[in-house]
C-alpha cells in the first residue's frame, strides 16, 4: 500500500472496517509506518464562549507524541494505535471518541491520558478474556489428544469442529466470555482461526520441551528415535528422551516430532544434532 493514497486528515479517513478484507491489514501496516498527523498551525481555533474558551495546544503532540493526531477539519484529537486496531463500533457510548469523532473537550484536557487508558484498559481486559478462552480449548483439546478442525466450520454448520464448539461451550457458561468471542469478535481479534491454533500449539510445545530440558538437567540421556509417514505422505521422525532424574527414577519423554526429507542415516543424523543443539542437550552426554 502507497503511503502517498494515504487519508492523512485522521477526521476525513475512511474507518479499516471499511475497505475490503483483504487489504485491511496492509491498510493497518501502511498507516504504522507513516508519521503520526501533527500539523503544526501558528494558531488553533478556539472553541466554547467567554471564560471556557478552550483549544489545542500544540504542545501535547510533545507530551502524547506516540499516539496524538490533530485533525484540522473537525479541530479535534484522535489516536492512532485506536483507529489501526480498531473493531466496528458495537454502539456503547464514548467507544469511539478517538477513533471516529474526534475529541474536542479541551475543558477536560489534563484528563486526555486517563480517557484513553480508560478505554485501552477496557480493550485490553476484553482481548485477554478471548484470548485466554482460545488458550483454554487448545490445551485441553492438545490434553485429551482430540483434533481440532472440523470438516465443515461455516456458520451454519451443527457441528463446527472440536475446537470452536469448546469455545461457543465455554461461553454458554459465561455472558461475559459469549459476549466477546466468535461472532462478537472483531474480525482481526477473534483468536480462533487455523492458524492463530497452530501459533498457540507451538508455544504450548515449546514450554513443554523446555520443562523436559530442564527436567534432564546436566545428567546423562538416551535417545530413542523413530520415523514414519504422516497421512499426507511426509517423512516425519519422532524423538525421544530416556534419562534418569534427580530422585533417581527412569523418566522417558516424547520430545519432538521432525519433518525429513528422506530417511537417510545422514538426514537423520542431522536432524537429531539441530534437535539436540537448540536445546543445548550436548551429544557427548548421550549414552546408548
Amino acid at each position: 500500500m502507497n503511503a502517498t493514497f494515504l487519508q492523512r486528515d485522521p477526521g476525513l479517513r475512511p474507518q479499516i472496517w471499511e475497505f475490503p478484507v483483504n487489504l485491511q491489514d496492509d491498510i493497518r501496516h501502511a498507516y504504522i509506518r507513516v508519521k503520526l498527523c501533527q500539523p503544526k498551525l501558528s494558531e488553533y481555533p478556539y472553541s466554547g464562549t467567554g471564560n471556557n474558551r478552550r483549544r489545542f495546544q500544540a504542545s501535547w503532540f510533545e507530551t502524547y507524541s506516540t499516539w496524538l493526531e490533530y485533525s484540522e477539519s473537525k479541530d479535534a484529537i484522535f489516536c492512532l494505535q485506536c483507529y489501526v486496531f480498531a473493531k466496528k463500533p458495537t454502539g456503547s457510548p464514548g467507544s469511539d471518541a478517538f477513533i471516529r469523532k474526534g475529541f474536542n473537550n479541551w475543558k477536560k484536557s489534563g484528563h486526555i491520558d486517563k480517557i484513553v487508558e480508560k478505554q485501552t484498559l477496557q480493550e485490553t481486559k476484553n482481548n485477554r478474556l478471548r484470548l485466554k478462552t482460545s488458550i483454554d480449548s487448545v490445551q485441553w483439546l492438545a490434553f485429551q489428544a482430540c483434533p481440532f478442525r472440523g470438516h465443515d466450520e461455516s456458520s451454519g454448520s451443527k457441528n463446527q469442529g472440536n475446537f470452536i464448539e469448546l469455545v461457543k461451550l465455554l461461553a454458554s457458561y459465561n455472558d461475559d466470555v459469549a459476549g466477546l468471542v466468535l461472532e462478537n469478535a472483531p474480525k482481526n481479534a477473534k483468536y480462533t482461526s487455523p492458524k492463530i491454533q497452530k501459533e498457540m500449539l507451538h508455544i504450548i510445545a515449546n514450554k513443554v520441551r523446555n520443562a523436559i530440558r530442564k527436567e534432564i538437567g546436566d545428567a546423562k540421556f538416551c535417545i530413542l528415535v523413530d520415523e514414519a509417514q504422516d497421512e499426507s505422505k511426509k517423512e516425519q521422525m519422532a524423538i525421544i528422551l530416556r534419562f534418569v532424574d534427580k530422585d533417581g527414577f527412569i523418566r522417558k519423554r516424547f520430545f519432538y516430532i521432525v519433518h525429513v526429507k528422506d530417511t537417510s542415516a545422514s538426514t537423520l543424523k542431522k536432524e537429531i544434532c539441530v534437535v539436540l543443539s537448540r536445546y543445548s542437550l550436548q551429544i557427548e552426554n548421550i549414552r546408548g
